[in-house]
């Protein structure tokens, strides 16, 4: 989730918004910006509606998950790569900061040849790259 959603949904100003981040009281937040100057916050969703409505019955308390199982909330299970399009809806990213973060090799793209236009256009990114990427910028 975008910061601002996440302020707009429990009614905050972003330095609460980051301090709920940094104390643990969201513990589910990645830095997804290039570089060390850049902050590109993104918070588990789920981390969110919790503080703002009560633990989900379904999955319990967002800090009592373990990593494995935040990542296979965000990231489909099943695939061994996404491509780009999907990534810019669950990293609510814009298409340059996940081309930026290929670039850098903060992700790593699997080179292939892509059609110029349509579906398969997007570039696909490995599943194990995205796991390290979000497991390395947890905010804590």
């Amino acid at each position: 989730m975008h910061p601002c959603m996440a302020e707009e949904c429990l009614d905050i100003s972003r330095p609460k918004l980051t301090a709920l981040v940094e104390s643990g009281q969201l513990p589910w937040a990645w830095n997804l910006g290039c570089g060390n100057a850049r902050q590109e916050m993104r918070i588990l969703a789920h981390c969110v509606m919790e503080r703002a409505t009560g633990i989900n019955p379904a999955i319990g308390a967002t800090k009592n998950l373990k990593l494995s199982e935040v990542l296979n909330l965000i990231l489909p299970e099943q695939r061994q790569s996404l491509r780009a399009v999907e990534l810019q809806r669950l990293f609510h990213a814009s298409p340059d900061m996940i081309r930026d973060l290929g670039e850098v090799r903060a992700i790593r793209k699997i080179s292939e040849k892509l059609p110029a236009v349509g579906p398969n256009a997007s570039p696909r990114y490995a599943r194990l790259s995205l796991v390290k990427f979000l497991t390395d910028r947890r905010i804590a």
